[in-house]
């Protein structure tokens, strides 16, 4: 029997000799895991397809910039009107521009200006100068001029050319100017979003049919909306005095760009 132990023993021995040896031969990391270090080396394999700086890797795509234009009626004016008067006295010039200030907002209310609409601008007390003839004289103070100004918003443009006899006749001296607008762009802006966005994939649609691929969903979009600027229709006192003045409004463009990112498949 002692034969035997001596038989297990040595066979003991060279099993783990043998252990030991393998051991020697495996990376640190399979060391560490054993014979499982074979799947440890699989997935190191799978990783290696991965971009190395952590960016996602490239998605084939095709941009394209659409564009949708609507033509709008304007449904408002904007119109700076006001009184300017001279005296030689300060305050008699500002008293006489209050009166008259006061008759051409009461006008604007009778013709169904809300209060809202009605602000001021500008208000203004200045002296003015009358250059002497005589060299080296400094200049003489001939009296002071006061300038009061508001900005009306008319509501219905079919009564702007009223409104501007209306306040003529109930005494303003000055008219700057008229503009138009929407009351609503953001009706016009979902409009020409719809058209901006049809017109960006009939482009992406035919680029990737020409490139031999068919058009994916939509990954990015970015949009600007403008409106055309409406130009000031300027008036001088001898023209706003004449009666009917004719008033037209035209129309205004809203345009939506949109810049669109298709995928590719």
């Amino acid at each position: 029997m002692r034969w035997l132990t001596v038989v297990l023993a040595a066979i003991v021995l060279f099993v783990a000799t043998a252990s030991i040896t393998a051991m020697l031969w495996l990376s640190p990391t399979q060391a560490r895991h054993g014979i499982a270090g074979v799947e440890f080396s699989s997935v190191a394999n799978a990783q290696v397809d991965q971009p190395t700086d952590g960016t996602a890797p490239a998605r084939a795509g095709v941009t394209v910039t659409g564009e949708g234009v609507i033509a709008v009626k304007p449904d408002l004016a904007r119109v700076t009107l006001g009184v300017e008067v001279s005296n030689p006295s300060a305050s008699a010039a500002q008293q006489d521009a209050a009166v008259r200030m006061d008759a051409v907002v009461g006008q604007l209310r009778n013709l169904g200006i809300e209060e809202r609409d009605i602000q001021t601008t500008r208000f203004d007390l200045s002296p003015e100068y009358e250059n002497s003839t005589n060299g080296g004289r400094s200049p003489v103070l001939r009296g002071y001029r006061v300038t009061n100004m508001v900005s009306v918003t008319v509501r219905d443009v079919s009564k702007v050319g009223s409104v501007l006899d209306a306040v003529v006749a109930s005494g303003a001296t000055r008219l700057q100017g008229i503009s138009f607008g929407v009351s609503d762009p953001a009706a016009a802006g979902v409009q020409g979003r719809e058209e901006a966005m049809k017109n960006a994939r009939s482009k992406a649609d035919q680029l990737a049919r020409l490139a031999g691929g068919t058009l994916g969903p939509a990954v990015a979009i970015e949009e600007t909306v403008s409106a055309s600027p409406q130009p000031m229709v300027m008036r001088d006192q001898a023209a706003v005095a004449a009666p009917a003045t004719p008033i037209s409004p035209g129309t205004q463009e809203v345009r939506v760009i949109v810049r669109v990112t298709y995928s590719l498949k």
